[in-house]
């Protein structure tokens, strides 16, 4: 089993038209979003006016989660899709997407061309438990909490993100009795034999 955590001090914070984009990971390739070289990118950002028009992203599928907030998308000029917190829209990144209403939101990008599948979800009850994806993410959005997997168990603090490959059976509990949320992305390789 592999594991590491990346705490808010090694993000990386930058600006875009709309608000603040904190990278929380990014791997394969040269791992450089600015040069649209990466397999895999998760992040949060801030959506600071009121419309704003995404980055056109042709060789990836993103997924998007309002953290807070609420938010309406639009793909292509079709029809409005409105991401209340922890409501998710998955797109091709090519698409003509606006959106309009403020909120903080949690950003998957994968390439097209990449040989695993993702899912993002947000438990709604803790604990919760997980068979092991071949790769896990868990972001601590708001409060801390505690992952168990492999016999171990780790802590993890608000705003941390965890990566964990070959776990197996992971459990996922609160620090505190004060609501919290944990962001969950699971990547799951693709059966390729023909």
């Amino acid at each position: 089993m592999k594991c590491k955590i990346f705490s808010p001090e090694q993000q990386r914070v930058s600006s875009w038209s709309g608000g603040q984009t904190r990278e929380l990971y990014i791997a394969g390739g040269a791992a450089d979003y600015a040069a649209r070289d990466f397999l895999l990118r998760l992040s949060s950002a801030t959506v600071e006016t009121e419309h704003s028009v995404f980055t056109s992203l042709p060789a990836y599928h993103r997924a998007l989660m309002a953290l807070s907030g609420t938010v309406r998308l639009a793909h292509d000029g079709g029809r409005p899709v409105v991401l209340s917190p922890f409501r998710v829209d998955t797109f091709d990144g090519g698409a003509a997407t606006e959106s309009w209403g403020r909120c903080q939101d949690f950003n998957v990008m994968w390439a097209k061309d990449a040989p695993f599948m993702i899912e993002l979800e947000a438990p709604t009850f803790y604990p919760c438990q997980y068979n092991g994806a071949d790769e896990d993410f868990y972001y601590a959005y708001r409060g801390e909490f505690l992952v168990a997997a492999n016999h171990r168990e780790y802590r993890l603090a608000e705003g941390e993100l965890m990566y964990l490959a070959g776990a197996g059976y992971t459990r996922v509990r609160q620090v505190a009795r004060e609501p919290g949320q944990m962001i969950h992305v699971a990547i799951q390789k693709k059966d390729t034999r023909g």
